[in-house]
């Protein structure tokens, strides 16, 4: 068993719906399933050609790539922004997409946010961190948290669960007693906040720090101590957290599990671990969203055939 299929099944484990048989569409019922899960009129494919044909070129145009970005920003962020700047994900997806850019320099591009808040155009800045829409000001302050010595505990967790889908229960024991650093030490808190190999507090010291509370508060940047995650790897600041995280094995699969949920509705099943796996190897071999979706909407499952 590779390492690949060993992951995909024990991430399977934690979200797998089983897939429904159905029996294969023809063509124009085709066609309006691939208009209807790019947010299209169910027209908009050209009459003679297959529908799956059409898809590449389908997503291109910019109101598929909003579709999919507002998608995206679901999963990203439990509720939306109170302000179009607070959800920053959606031009970053606009930006990479548009300008055809491997799908993780939505995470690690470097970007300058430009117009009223820093939303909605964004523009390439060689001189900006490698950060992407993680240093956006009003992402950041969005979850700066309360933690009392400034560190952003949401911020970290955020930033773990876009790149790579990590899925944590809050403690019930969360907010009772001390909150401090310290009082995270104790042995219901510990686990998740030091111990593991994503361990939250570590990762929070990686990133600036939140001084203030509410409308008054300021994202500074302190001198940063170098933490040991992800089973023995010294990192040594923001980037190159965010770089470890994009870099990863898991950030391929939740990228693809993104993209299948986008396609189909729903999680991958486990009977289709070799479209998941043609999805894997696709993004890896491209970088692209783009053909990671297209490999998935261009299958015969897509439209009711053999995974």
């Amino acid at each position: 068993m590779t390492t690949r299929t060993t992951l995909w099944l024990l991430l399977s484990t934690l979200a797998a719906t089983p897939a429904l048989a159905q029996a294969p569409l023809n063509p124009a019922q085709c066609g309006r399933r691939v208009a209807l899960t790019l947010g299209l009129p169910w027209r908009a494919q050209r009459l003679g050609e297959p529908p799956q044909a059409q898809v590449r070129e389908l997503l291109k145009k910019p109101e598929v790539v909003t579709t999919f970005a507002h998608f995206v920003n679901s999963r990203f962020n439990d509720l939306p922004g109170d302000r179009p700047e607070d959800d920053p994900v959606i031009p970053m997806i606009r930006y990479v997409f548009s300008n055809d850019l491997p799908w993780r320099d939505v995470f690690v591009g470097r970007v300058k946010f430009v117009g009223a808040g820093g939303y909605p155009r964004i523009e390439a800045d060689p001189t900006a961190p490698a950060l992407g829409y993680f240093a956006s000001l009003p992402w950041q302050k969005r979850y700066a948290g309360n933690e009392e010595a400034g560190w952003m505990l949401q911020a970290a967790y955020r930033t773990l669960q876009n790149t790579t889908g990590l899925a944590l229960e809050p403690s019930p024991v969360n907010g009772q007693g001390d909150a401090t650093a310290t009082g995270r030490e104790r042995a219901e808190c510990r686990s998740c906040h030091y111990d593991t190999a994503w361990a939250l507090d570590k990762v929070a010291r990686l990133l600036p720090v939140r001084v203030g509370l509410g409308n008054r508060a300021v994202i500074t940047q302190k001198p940063v101590t170098p933490q040991v995650l992800f089973g023995g790897a010294t990192i040594t600041d923001h980037e190159q957290l965010v770089q470890a995280l994009v870099t990863s094995q898991a950030f391929t699969f939740w990228s693809c599990r993104l993209a299948f949920e986008f396609t189909f509705g729903r999680p991958e099943s486990s009977c289709e671990a070799p479209l998941f796996d043609a999805c894997a190897d696709t993004l890896e071999r491209t970088g692209r969203m783009q053909d990671a979706l297209a490999t998935l909407l261009e299958s015969p499952a897509f439209c009711g055939g053999t995974p």
